[in-house]
């Protein structure tokens, strides 16, 4: 792919300069004007149906093998969700919290915990149950991008942007596995999607209401939502105001409704600012706090350096976005970006195509807030990488996918269709190869493949005790192996807490014994199973201890 990247952005750069320079002369030359897409309504169908295929296809395949291994925190986000389906409280006997303790100094957003419960009541803790939230959401996220696109532009319009979104690298990586972070952009789409229809509708109220508790509810989604939501609400009432859009009453309805939505987790947010304790609100929820956090090092204004940082975000917000340098490990591949490397010459010109439109269609300007609100994200947000920006990708592609159609319509010739498209379905049949062959091993490892399938052996073993390592990717000691172990052996909340030790069982701090291997006195007659770094095997004899391998990992047990 790298080799063909050059060629494709060059060749993607003459067609949007050549489809630019045509919407500018059509202003002058009215012989020039645009060529419309035309298909009978039983191709569009199929169409449409291959593309939607296409999407659930590559999002479904090995759905919970790949990747393989677990992230720690789609396991913190699965063990918290087993204890409230289990106790309505988290695994620290917290009830029903409205903002996860998860690592302690770091915190983790509710909602794909909330959204986990139904699937792990009906078919237990595992890593379809904890992924197919996200799944599901991001199929939702596509359907709403295309009614969206259609409301507002026409269904062609719509299915471009489809397609586009349906191989886009960035929407199949984040659908496949579990990070509270990525349900914010799927949930603030379809807010925005119920606005711009309320707006169609001569301002339907249900329709508004709707659209606000989607806002409220992307506050539970990811922090980032308590600086973005509200700016893009700010922005939309507004123009929407001044244009006589809406009314005022209008406004404080949607408000309200919003206020009535988000108010816990912004408790929870003044809580923590000004060192308030937890409250637990009529038994039902509580509004926590947590004296360890440092999360609020992350906002631009509380960084210390305030300029210092603003350069630096500037810097990482153009390096993810119309750069798409590689990020880490789980965001992207190698050569072939977020978007594919070709696509920001598409996305100019859909921007240029919006533009054109702004005065006349109120979703433009609901566009053009959208990518605001992810620029703004991008400069307030420290360290801001693919996952703390993902707000700002869906109007990215949004406006790649106009800028393929205009690019279409102004250069309506079929070479030039069939070009594009297969540039695209050629780079999607690589970026599909790559995702299931050489990135499901490399991605393995940085989801702890090989210290999973140990842990769940151990589980096996029948051992009174275990003895686990904490560096669960030859990097040191990590709080992660106690969760991937939590995960993995499906571990009672209440065991955990000590409050419910089933009887001739240890409780769980004495039977989980989380050390490092050298560290430990090691007793070939103790009833116990270790999971060990392969280089540490030297410290068991092997004439009294039997050894599994698992990669990097072994477990070991007393003959």
């Amino acid at each position: 792919m790298s080799a063909l990247n050059p060629v494709f952005f060059w060749i993607a750069v003459v067609l949007c300069v050549i489809s630019v320079y045509r919407m500018y002369l059509s202003k002058k030359l009215p012989v020039i004007a645009p060529g419309e897409l035309h298909l009978s309504e039983r191709s569009y169908r199929l169409l449409l149906l291959l593309v939607v295929l296409t999407a659930v296809a590559v999002r479904v395949y090995q759905f919970g093998l790949i990747p393989g291994g677990v992230n720690q925190d789609g396991a913190m986000a699965a063990v918290d969700a087993r204890a409230l389906a289990d106790y309505g409280t988290d695994r620290f006997g917290m009830k029903f919290p409205i903002h996860l303790t998860a690592w302690g100094y770091g915190q983790m957003s509710t909602m794909l915990s909330w959204l986990m419960i139904p699937f792990i009541r009906l078919f237990g803790l595992n890593t379809v149950t904890m992924r197919l939230p996200q799944l599901i959401v991001s199929l939702a996220g596509l359907l709403c991008l295309y009614l969206f696109i259609r409301d507002m532009f026409g269904k062609y319009a719509a299915l471009a942007v489809l397609s586009f979104a349906a191989v886009n690298p960035w929407h199949i990586l984040q659908s496949r596995w579990a990070l509270d972070c990525n349900l914010f952009p799927h949930f603030f789409l379809a807010g925005l999607f119920l606005l711009h229809r309320a707006l169609m509708n001569r301002i339907h109220r249900g329709l508004l209401c709707a659209s606000m508790i989607l806002f409220g509810l992307c506050m539970y989604c990811y922090g980032v939502s308590l600086y973005t939501v509200p700016v893009f609400l700010l922005g939309a009432c507004l123009y929407l105001i001044c244009s006589r859009t809406i009314s005022p009453g209008h406004a404080v309805l949607a408000f309200l409704v919003y206020l009535s939505t988000a108010w816990p987790f912004i408790a929870v947010m003044a809580i923590n600012f000004f060192g308030l304790e937890s409250i637990e609100v009529f038994r039902l929820f509580t509004l926590p706090r947590f004296p360890a956090s440092v999360r609020s090092h992350d906002i631009l204004f509380f960084s210390g350096d305030i300029p210092g940082q603003l350069i630096d975000n500037c810097r990482s917000l153009v390096n993810i976005t119309l750069l798409q340098k590689k990020d880490l490990p789980w965001n992207d591949l190698e050569g072939f970006g977020s978007m594919y490397l070709f696509s920001i010459p598409f996305g100019i010109t859909g921007l240029i195509s919006l533009l054109r439109v702004f005065r006349r269609k109120t979703g433009a300007k609901l566009i053009l807030l959208f990518l605001l609100s992810g620029i703004w994200c991008g400069l307030i947000t420290g360290n801001v990488n693919i996952n703390r920006l993902n707000i700002i990708y869906y109007p990215i592609m949004i406006l790649s996918g106009l800028g393929i159609y205009q690019v279409f319509r102004w250069i309506p010739r079929p070479p030039v269709r069939w070009g594009v498209a297969m540039a695209y379905l050629l780079s999607f049949a690589l970026f599909t190869h790559t995702y299931f062959t050489s990135y499901a091993r490399e991605i393995r490892y940085w989801f702890f493949g090989d210290f999973c399938e140990a842990v769940s052996a151990l589980k096996e073993s029948g051992a009174e005790k275990y003895y686990i390592t904490p560096d669960c990717r030859q990097e040191g000691a990590s709080p992660a192996s106690e969760i991937l172990t939590l995960f993995r052996h499906e571990i009672d909340a209440e065991y955990f807490q000590g409050k419910n030790t089933p009887p001739g069982e240890l409780s769980y701090q004495e039977k989980y014994v989380f050390r490092l291997t050298r560290d430990l006195q090691i007793n070939p007659l103790e009833d116990a199973a270790y999971v060990i770094r392969s280089e540490d095997l030297a410290l068991f004899d092997e004439s009294l201890f039997e050894f599994e391998q698992f990669g990097a990992y072994d477990m070991v047990t007393p003959k």
